[in-house]
């Protein structure tokens, strides 16, 4: 029996997710099921990026999320129902979906995977404090464990009651496709509420907001398969929240300006924001291994101007609700359904 205690601190590993990896590699899995309380979208995207798409055709792999409080991103769900050879189920969620503000009658709190092989003998088990973000997988301060079992005797007295438990709450709870559609469609937070879609070029005062924000949706792998992506989209005039003012007729692929970003860690990152030839504004933002930020799927980007330049944070989104939720103001959304605007 094998043993690994450590305080994930983010940059350095182990990490939750690298030893949720390795004892994949070491287990050959053949059963994998992993318990969170809540997902996102950039542990959705964080996993895909370190796993690869031959886990979920080769995997056959069971999930078992929460709702409880609205914490999980209903596209996370989505993301997880619509991989191949997975199974995901919500726990008690045809009650929890029906409950204002989806306050559940018990907690689930789970944070845990159960990497087993039976033909190897190979069981393996990775728990700890953090949820099925980025954050939580990888870059925050949690305490974590992992544990390899090397035959039967040794799975029976040590993974085997937590495993036992954990197929039991799955097999109890509802499939999560039965009740995503009115999951997704009374989920809100404080952006929903007062969102209003773009039907054309939001009119957006030059340099009117101090602190304004984005959701990054989720980033092609311009990088490659195995690099977090960094380019993204802006809608189109979303530039003035730059300071710049762009004529309506602007050429396609067209520098609109130049804009320098203060990001969390290393240097400052100049770079050139252009008109697309999908007529959005695309940039290059700093690279996220290097400059703090980990990975921007699924991430709140938020930007506050000072001295010529933009302070820039990767907030998950729960975060961004509790720290900016009620000063949110003209709340708009692409046609995508990302949603963009200034904070008061």
């Amino acid at each position: 029996m094998k043993v690994n205690t450590f305080m994930q601190s983010g940059g350095t590993e182990p990490s939750t997710l690298s030893e949720l990896s390795r004892i994949h590699a070491w287990a050959e899995t053949t059963d994998f099921l992993g318990a969170y309380a809540y997902a996102t979208m950039s542990g959705a995207a964080a996993f895909d990026l370190h796993f690869g798409e031959d886990f979920w055709t080769g995997v056959p792999s069971r999930w078992l999320v929460g709702i409880d409080y609205g914490r999980t991103q209903p596209r996370a769900l989505r993301h997880l129902v619509s991989k191949p050879n997975a199974d995901v189920r919500v726990y008690d969620g045809a009650w929890v979906v029906t409950q204002t503000g989806y306050v559940p009658r018990r907690d689930f709190h789970a944070k845990s995977c159960f990497i087993l092989n039976e033909g190897l003998s190979r069981y393996g088990m990775v728990v700890g404090s953090g949820n099925f973000s980025s954050n939580g997988l990888r870059t925050s301060i949690e305490a974590a464990a992992s544990l390899q079992a090397k035959s039967v005797e040794e799975f029976e007295k040590s993974i085997k009651p937590a495993a036992d438990s954990a197929n039991a709450l799955w097999s109890e709870s509802v499939p999560a496709s039965e009740i995503l559609d009115e999951y997704e469609a009374t989920w809100t937070d404080a952006a929903t509420r007062q969102t209003q879609i773009d039907q054309e070029v939001p009119e957006i005062e030059i340099g009117g907001a101090d602190v304004f924000w984005i959701e990054a949706g989720y980033v092609t792998l311009n990088r490659g398969p195995d690099k977090p992506g960094n380019q993204i989209d802006f809608p189109r005039g979303m530039s003035r929240y730059f300071g710049f003012d762009p004529p309506d007729d602007l050429d396609r692929n067209s520098v609109i300006g130049e804009i320098t970003f203060a990001p969390p860690a290393g240097d400052q990152v100049t770079r050139n924001l252009r008109l697309g030839n999908n007529l959005m504004e695309k940039i290059s933002l700093p690279i996220p291994e290097t400059h703090g930020f980990d990975i921007y799927d699924g991430k709140v980007l938020v930007f506050r101007k000072l001295e010529g330049k933009f302070l820039m944070h990767a907030l998950e989104p729960e975060d961004f609700e509790a720290s900016f939720g009620d000063r949110l103001t003209a709340v708009r959304s692409m046609a995508s359904g990302r949603r963009y605007g200034h904070i008061s």
